[in-house]
């Protein structure tokens, strides 16, 4: 990455860590990569991207259910939390309780599972 010019660094600033979970990059000015983005976007200057998922019918019912494979459960005599489909069966491992579904409003997208 730094041969061509983009430069990891944690916390999104220079002097960031180069390693760690949640990494990102900076471009260096005038580095192979810069120049080389310049010459592509001069060339095709509209070219910007756009996430397609979402914008017909097909696309909105992919993200939802997507979105409820991710339903959190929480044991309500511990607290431990789980994530998975809404229509699992799910009893906590620690005190053998059942978990529940977290409740949600009409439209609203349940947490996504930590990485």
């Amino acid at each position: 990455m730094k041969e061509v010019g983009l430069f990891p660094t944690s916390t999104g600033e220079p002097g960031g860590k180069e390693t760690g979970q949640k990494v990102t990059h900076l471009i260096a000015e005038n580095s192979p990569f810069a120049l080389a983005c310049a010459r592509l976007l001069e060339q095709h200057p509209a070219m910007l991207y756009h996430d397609r998922a979402g914008d017909d019918e097909e696309g909105q019912k992919a993200r939802k259910q997507k979105a409820a494979s991710k339903t959190k459960y929480t044991c309500e005599s511990c607290g431990v939390n789980a994530w998975a489909k809404p229509t699992v069966n799910l009893w906590c491992g620690d005190c053998q309780a059942q978990m529940h579904a977290e409740e949600l409003e009409e439209g609203e997208e349940s947490e996504a599972e930590p990485r």
